[in-house]
C-alpha cells in the first residue's frame, strides 16, 4: 500500500498574459525562473507569456513562451512535492510523461506536450480508452511502477492522431507495482468532476458499467475476449482493491485537511462508499 499524499487539490484555470512583475508566480521565483530560462539559451528581451493550465490537481502549472522560444511546462509544487520521490524520477528515466528540461528547487521546467486533460465523456469513446489501457499496460511493464494518481486531469489526450494518443502526467505519487489498485483507482475516479465547485460529491452512477470494466481490463491485459476467465480473474482482484483506494484517499483527506470542511466532506462520502 503506498503512503498516504499530503495534498491533491489545487485548481487552476487561466488565462494568459505577460508576466508584469506580480503574480501569478511572484518576484522571487520569477527571477530564478527567468535566470532558468536564460542557462537555456533564451532570449528574454520580449515579454514572457505565462498562461494558466487546466490539468494538474496538485500543482500549479504554467505554459511559459517567450518571442520564439517555448513553450516549456512551468511545473510549480505543492506545499508537500520536493521533487524526491525515486520511484517519479525512476518513471521519467523510462521517459514517460514529459521531459524534464531543468529542475528548480520550488518546481521543474519540462518539456510542452501537445493535448488537453482527458474528460469523463472520454470514457465513452472505446478508443480513448483503449489507448488509456495500453499506455497503463505500458507503464507497468516498461517501468514496473504505479501510477497511484490515475485521474483525468493526470492524463493528456492528442486528439489529432487517429487513433488517440495517451500521455500519463504527474508521478508523484508514484510507488511500487499494484496494477489492480491503479485501475481500482481510476474506475473510482470517473465519479469525481474536479471542475465542479462540489468537486468533493461521487456520483456513483458514473462508475464504469461491468461491461465498461471488462471492456478496460481487456485491453490493458491484450485479451479479444471481454468474458475471458483472465479478464474475470484480474477485475476481481480489482473490485477487492476498491476499499483500499476509498480508504486512501479518505486517511490522505482527514491527515491533511480535516480544519477544511470541503475535504471532510470528501472523506465522509468516500467513507459511505467503503460502508
Amino acid at each position: 500500500m503506498v503512503e498516504v499524499p499530503k495534498r491533491k487539490v489545487g485548481r487552476v484555470f487561466g488565462e494568459s498574459h505577460p508576466y508584469n512583475g506580480e503574480e501569478p508566480i511572484g518576484k522571487g521565483r520569477i527571477r530564478t525562473l527567468t535566470s532558468a530560462l536564460s542557462d537555456l539559451g533564451w532570449n528574454l528581451a520580449a515579454p514572457l507569456q505565462i498562461e494558466l493550465c487546466p490539468f494538474g490537481l496538485s500543482n500549479a502549472n504554467y505554459k511559459i513562451c517567450c518571442g520564439d522560444h517555448g513553450p516549456l511546462l512551468l511545473r510549480i509544487f505543492g506545499p508537500s512535492h520536493d521533487d524526491s520521490n525515486p520511484d517519479e524520477r525512476h518513471i521519467q528515466d523510462y521517459r514517460f510523461g514529459a521531459q524534464v528540461v531543468q529542475r528548480l528547487d520550488w518546481g521543474r521546467l519540462e518539456m510542452w506536450l501537445p493535448g488537453r486533460p482527458m474528460r469523463r465523456e472520454d470514457c465513452d469513446n472505446s478508443q480513448t480508452l483503449a489507448a488509456l489501457a495500453h499506455e497503463l499496460r505500458r507503464l507497468h511493464k516498461v517501468a514496473g511502477r504505479n501510477h497511484n494518481d490515475l485521474n483525468f486531469t493526470n492524463v493528456l489526450v492528442c486528439d489529432g492522431d487517429d487513433p488517440p494518443t495517451i500521455r500519463l502526467l504527474d508521478f508523484e505519487y508514484a510507488g511500487p507495482l499494484d496494477s489492480p489498485f491503479d485501475v481500482a483507482n481510476f474506475f473510482c475516479e470517473w465519479m469525481y468532476d474536479y471542475g465542479s465547485p462540489r468537486w468533493f460529491e461521487p456520483d456513483p452512477t458514473r462508475f464504469p458499467s461491468d461491461a465498461q470494466a471488462r471492456s478496460f481490463v481487456a485491453q490493458y491485459l491484450g485479451i479479444d475476449d471481454c468474458s475471458s476467465g483472465k479478464v474475470s480473474a484480474f477485475l476481481k482482484e480489482v473490485r477487492a482493491r476498491i476499499p483500499d483506494v476509498h480508504t486512501f484517499w479518505i486517511d490522505w483527506a482527514m491527515t491533511n485537511f480535516s480544519d477544511r470542511d470541503e475535504y471532510v466532506q470528501y472523506a465522509e462520502r468516500r467513507q459511505i462508499l467503503v460502508s
